[in-house]
């Protein structure tokens, strides 16, 4: 039997094969979870998080899907399922990062935005909750982001889909808190990942100077902020908004 907070709980995280979601991919089989690792892409980094996993004496698997798909989620979920039982807790984690001025965005860029955030936040909620019903348990965490509280220049698509995911979480709290399911949300500031860099580094560096804190946020933080809520410790947080972000945003 597996030790730990998340002892026996089956998550599944989407967009798992790096940064944020990796992190919390291992951070949760670290702490017992059974752990599905969803990846679109780079097989070899979701595969990587998995050996992690398993090193550290957990179970994990790998599922390829675009969260934006109805058929990839509806499979993805089927695969958890099968495989572990059940689904206790679903991290929804994948994400995309560009910026343009409103004046030159493409529908395309808006829509992928959107796509990738707000309709695969909504799919993968929408598998995954049928089986926390029977249940009467479960937990859902969507990551959203400080821009969806404050807003970002050149970054309206973002700022609108991180925002909705927040409307979302509060919406489908209240939906289902008596059926013992948690929804909440996580709006980090700017995080140490491998998409640390995408800002020129005179602009992050002014951002994250302004932080009361006056550092970039570590992956470390954000994880135990999704450990607090996917365990007992978090239990009678429901559509809340935890902004893990040096001061950024204070709500």
């Amino acid at each position: 039997m597996s030790k730990g907070r998340l002892a026996e709980k089956v998550a599944v995280i989407t967009g798992g094969s790096r940064g944020l979601g990796r992190g919390i991919a291992e951070g949760f089989g670290a702490e017992g979870a059974k752990v599905v690792v969803n990846y679109l892409q780079d097989e070899k980094a979701a595969s990587a998080v998995v050996d992690t996993v398993r090193k550290n004496g957990g179970e994990a698997i790998t599922v390829r899907a675009n969260v934006g798909e109805v058929e990839d989620v509806r499979v993805m979920i089927e695969t958890t399922v099968n495989e572990f039982g059940t689904i206790d807790i679903l991290v929804n984690n994948a994400g995309m990062l560009n910026s343009f001025r409103l004046a030159d965005m493409s529908v395309e860029t808006w829509d992928s935005m959107i796509k990738v955030h707000l309709r695969g936040m909504f799919l993968c909620s929408r598998f995954a909750i049928p089986h926390m019903l029977k249940q009467k348990s479960g937990k859902i965490i969507n990551m959203s982001g400080t821009f969806g509280v404050s807003g970002g220049a050149e970054f309206t698509h973002m700022s609108a889909a991180k925002a909705g995911m927040i409307g979302f979480t509060r919406a489908l709290a209240r939906e289902v808190g008596h059926d013992g399911i948690n929804v909440n949300c996580i709006a980090p500031a700017i995080i140490r990942t491998d998409l640390y860099n995408f800002m020129p580094d005179d602009v992050r560096d002014s951002i994250v100077g302004a932080y009361p804190l006056g550092r970039v946020g570590e992956v470390r933080d954000i994880v135990a902020t999704a450990l607090f809520l996917a365990t007992e410790d978090g239990s009678y947080f429901t559509g809340q908004t935890l902004c893990p972000a040096g001061g950024d945003v204070m709500v």
